[in-house]
């Protein structure tokens, strides 16, 4: 049966749309692990691709030791691991415990910066504090994030934080708390620099979180872009109904 590869989709290169459906079909075991997977030439005619992005894509899922490859007999899906996506869910008390269990490094740190224009909007007028940093979640770069601290916040962080500490936990620190997070997710196409530290192709789809934080007088903390390789990330909500009716009505549950 043939699962070609919707051309549509331009922004997605080709092996990685290859690599995510043989990862799919490896961690939900559609293909025994005592049982070879298709051939290069099948599985380049099953997806309509080229033997040389199969060979890429195959390579690739050998690094990640998602599958074995038999000289003479063909590569064999390895037992099923864990999915190993970041699970990131919507309350920031679990946003923050998410940040303790990654690491994180940090690529800039620029004082009295002027932000981007999201940023800007978000935290008003007036220069801030930008950082640039990696997080990475079992040793596998997930995150490109770029932080934007409010001016009037900005001369209390002065060196980059020890170890994997959040900058708001910093904040906190010096008495900055954080009451509220306003949250939207969206997808862009992955700039240079951000792919280059996430080890995916310029122009890779990633989900974009952007988060500003608020004080309990809803004045603004920071702005917080991420950036998020798709296969390397969930984001996970449980939800309780709480109206019944034609138009039912859901509601995220802490």
């Amino acid at each position: 049966m043939s699962t070609r590869i919707g051309r549509s989709s331009r922004l997605i290169p080709l092996y990685h749309q290859v690599y995510l459906h043989l990862r799919d079909m490896i961690a939900s075991s559609a293909v025994a692990h005592d049982q070879p997977l298709p051939s290069e030439p099948q599985l380049a005619a099953r997806f309509g691709v080229s033997r040389v992005t199969v060979r890429s894509t195959l390579a690739r899922l050998e690094a990640e030791g998602l599958v074995r490859r038999v000289h003479g007999v063909g590569t064999f899906p390895k037992a099923a691991p864990d999915s190993g996506r970041a699970n990131i869910q919507g309350h920031l008390e679990n946003l923050m415990s998410f940040e303790e269990a990654t690491t994180v490094r940090n690529l800039a740190w620029s004082a009295d910066t002027e932000p981007d224009p999201v940023a800007a909007r978000a935290l008003g007028e007036g220069r801030c504090l930008r950082i640039v940093r990696v997080r990475s979640y079992q040793g596998q770069p997930i995150s490109f994030t770029t932080i934007c601290v409010a001016p009037r916040h900005a001369a209390l962080i002065t060196l980059p934080p020890e170890g994997n500490v959040p900058i708001i936990q910093t904040l906190e620190q010096n008495g900055v708390v954080a009451r509220d997070a306003e949250q939207v997710l969206t997808a862009v196409a992955a700039p240079e620099q951000a792919a280059r530290h996430l080890q995916v192709e310029p122009g890779t789809p990633l989900i974009a979180m952007r988060r500003l934080m608020l004080d309990e007088d809803r004045q603004p903390i920071l702005h917080q872009e991420s950036l998020y390789v798709p296969d390397r990330f969930e984001y996970r909500m449980k939800l309780n109904r709480t109206s019944v009716g034609p138009v039912a009505k859901w509601t995220p549950i802490g």
